[in-house]
Order: C-alpha cells, then sequence, then structure tokens
C-alpha cells in the first residue's frame, strides 16, 4: 500500500516538474533582463533627491527674470519614477537626447501608457553632469526647467539617470471620475 502510494505521489510530481520547469526557465531568463532595464545610478536616495527639489521649492526661485514664490511640496510617485528610468534607459541604449521616446511618444504618452492618469505632466531632461546635485543645478539655472522645478501644478515627482541621461518626471493626478479633456503638458 505505501508503494502505490509512492508511485503515485512520484506520477504527480513528474506532472508538476513538467509543468513548472518551462515556467522556471522562462522567469529565470527575463528576470535579468527586468533588473538590468530598471538599474538607475542615480547615487543618492529619493529622499535626498526630494528634500533637495522641495527646499528649492521652500524658498522661492528666480527662473530667468522672474521670481516664483514658494510653493508646496512635491512628493515621490513610484510610477514616475518608473517613466523616468525607462525614458533615461532609452536614450541611453540609443543615444539620443529628447523630450519624445523613438515612437514620438511625449511624456504625457508615456505617463498614460505607465498607467498614471494625469491632470498635469512635466519633464526635466539633463545629459552629462556626473552628481544629482550638478544635475539640479543646472536645472535651476535654465528658466524652462526652474519654472518646471517650481509649477505649482505639479505634486508628485520621480527621477532617475542611466548612463549620463537624468530624467525628472513631474505629474498630478486626475482626480477621482474625472477624464482628461485636453492633453497639455510641459517640458523642461
Amino acid at each position: 500500500m505505501h508503494r502505490l502510494r509512492y508511485i503515485f505521489e512520484l506520477k504527480h510530481m513528474h506532472r508538476l516538474v513538467l509543468i513548472l520547469l518551462p515556467l522556471i526557465m522562462i522567469l529565470s531568463c527575463q528576470i535579468p533582463l527586468l533588473s538590468k532595464r530598471a538599474k538607475t545610478t542615480l547615487n543618492v536616495s529619493k529622499d535626498y533627491a526630494l528634500q533637495r527639489v522641495n527646499e528649492i521649492r521652500a524658498k522661492g526661485c528666480k527662473c530667468g527674470n522672474k521670481y516664483y514664490r514658494p510653493v508646496g511640496k512635491l512628493t515621490w510617485n513610484e510610477v514616475l519614477e518608473k517613466t523616468a528610468v525607462s525614458h533615461a534607459f532609452e536614450m541611453n541604449k540609443y543615444d539620443f537626447f529628447s523630450h519624445k521616446s523613438r515612437k514620438g511618444e511625449d511624456v504625457g504618452d508615456r505617463f498614460s501608457i505607465a498607467g498614471y492618469k494625469w491632470q498635469y505632466a512635466g519633464e526635466n531632461l539633463a545629459v552629462g553632469q556626473k552628481t544629482f546635485d550638478e544635475a539640479l543645478k543646472d536645472w535651476v539655472k535654465s528658466s524652462t526647467h526652474c519654472k518646471m522645478l517650481m509649477n505649482s501644478d505639479m505634486k508628485e515627482m520621480g527621477i532617475s539617470r542611466y548612463g549620463k541621461y537624468w530624467v525628472q518626471h513631474f505629474g498630478k493626478k486626475l482626480p477621482p471620475k474625472t477624464r482628461r479633456k485636453n492633453v497639455r503638458y510641459r517640458e523642461g
């Protein structure tokens, strides 16, 4: 009786291995690709990046010839971080620098594809800076990038660096049970 039970369990174990083995092989091939793509070299904590941006927003800032009064703090958003990682990765892989993807998608398109239902969308790009503080300093020096940093419509942020490319995404979600009528976004 024990022998029959043992044979029965082996048959079912064999089926389980046949089902799980291909799945394990597929996942083992995909995991390195996903982790490689998701790798970012921000080299500072998210909290530090958020703190530095919020310090600028809290003090107010002169962007070009115009002074912007202090505005509210931003919060970190994981989806915006992922869209920033994805765009920085793409620019690095294909060696281009643009607010549009290779497929022609702007920042609003990329947010929508990622599932971020945005009311406001914005993007700052930088290239070549070695540290986050250098990229932030250059964004503050540029009037258009500075205006994006000080935009009171923006409530959330995500930043990434991949290779020599920096991407900072800003957004504000649509209120519940609403939908966007006019597609508008801003670039820095």
